[in-house]
């Protein structure tokens, strides 16, 4: 890479830490042969275990550069939006859905814990089921700590947590995000999620937000339909690439 020339990846500390390898990401969406090159080398310079690629669909050639390179397609990943206003009152379904209160922590971490599975981490065998588990639970836990701006929660009667949703917002641009949604194994089936997506966009709403956006797998079918007969549609569609600089996996199935 030439003085002044953009970075071609980016160290992601937060991944790094956490799973204990040196983790990036390409930067950008694209990728040429003679790029593709040039982030190997950068790669190897600097350590790297597992680089991530968020590819466009929109241009065959990236796809065929990156398997040309080796990156495995771990993930299809869908944006899917829709615009936002005042919802008539949801039928709760016999449980109440209330802000996420500190004591609901270890709950919600349990659920999240099994909630996942579709997600590129799972799908990568570099990556220990084990370890995966505990990256949702950490992230529900952060979610809950301040990082989205409100967590709903879905809990019976006797107040205990059978499902979550975490909702972000972009005050200047009046947009929002649905970060995290989980619902237990055995709350499945009751219309719970719909719920929790229905309060997650009044509470939006009340805090002057027009649209929201929020992610989900392309083999996650049942989030899919949830979201679309929530009024949300499809407006993006991305590849996740993994590509391993290891021989093997760093992670075995204890998660060390």
């Amino acid at each position: 890479m030439t003085t002044g020339e953009a970075p071609l990846c980016e160290l992601l500390s937060w991944d790094s830490e956490f799973f204990g390898l040196r983790v990036a990401q390409v930067k950008g969406n694209s990728l040429a042969r003679a790029q593709a090159t040039r982030v190997d080398d950068w790669a190897k310079t600097n350590h790297i275990d597992c680089l991530y690629f968020l590819a466009s669909v929109e241009e065959p050639l990236t796809s065929r550069t990156a398997e040309e390179h080796k990156y495995h397609l771990v993930d299809v990943r869908m944006t899917l939006t829709r615009k936002i206003s005042v919802s008539p009152p949801q039928e709760r379904g016999g449980f109440i859905i209330r802000s996420a209160r500190p004591e609901d922590v270890p709950a919600l971490q349990c659920i999240a814990r099994e909630a996942h599975t579709d997600t590129r981490f799972f799908n990568d065998p570099g990556f220990s089921a084990t370890r995966c588990q505990e990256l949702y639970a950490t992230w529900i836990a952060l979610e809950c700590q301040g990082r989205a701006a409100q967590v709903l929660v879905a809990a019976l009667p006797d107040n205990r947590p059978q499902g979550y949703i975490s909702c972000h917002e972009s005050v200047g641009a009046k947009k929002g995000q649905i970060g995290l949604v989980g619902v237990g194994s055995g709350a499945r089936g009751r219309g719970m999620g719909t719920a929790l997506v229905m309060a997650c966009l009044d509470w939006l709403v009340s805090k002057g937000i027009l649209e929201v956006a929020v992610v989900t797998q392309g083999r996650n079918l049942v989030a899919q339909r949830l979201y679309q007969r929530c009024g949300f549609g499809t407006s993006q569609v991305q590849l996740w690439y993994h590509k391993w600089f290891t021989d093997t996996p760093r992670l075995n199935a204890s998660g060390n």
